[in-house]
């Protein structure tokens, strides 16, 4: 499985991924009327969430990649109390979020009726655009697995 990968790829041992329950998903699904993408809900029930590494981020800039990176996945409190606070704050009301980048924005979920729930949005809030990050959480996954750790002579 690609978020296995993305664990051992981007997190140090020290900081072992957050434990994910069924009834915390459940919980976000309920609030935001939707059902969460199969691919998301399996990786972080088996794998839990992961805490990244500036070196995924150093990966990203020092191959000079076309993405951003991710900084953070949500626990699901932190997705319900998170979506609210940017829906509030210019976000679409039709996205739920699930992670962040280093400068705060958002990867998302679009809840809305009809959607494509299995496609992951990327949210700007300096901007406000809205683009497709990836057609899956697993795709998107992938892309991170495929970054290479930046050289040892690397420097931001």
């Amino acid at each position: 499985m690609s978020l296995e990968r993305f664990i051992e790829k981007w997190t140090h041992e020290d900081y072992p991924p957050e434990k994910v329950s069924g009834p915390g998903l459940e919980a976000v699904e309920a609030r935001f009327g939707f059902v969460l993408p199969g691919d998301y809900r399996q990786a972080v029930l088996a794998h839990g969430l992961p805490r990244p590494t500036i070196a995924l981020l150093d990966g990203i800039l020092a191959a000079d990649l076309d993405f951003p990176d991710v900084s953070d996945f949500l626990a699901p409190e932190e997705i319900v109390r998170l979506t609210d606070d940017w829906r509030g704050g210019g976000m679409p009301d039709h996205l739920v979020t699930f992670a962040h980048d280093c400068g705060g924005n958002l990867f998302c979920f679009d809840a809305g009726p009809g959607a494509d729930h299995a496609t992951v949005w990327f949210w700007d809030h300096d901007d406000g655009s809205v683009t497709v990050a990836a057609d899956s959480f697993a795709t998107w996954i992938e892309r991170f697995c495929s970054v290479e750790p930046a050289g040892d002579d690397f420097e931001p």
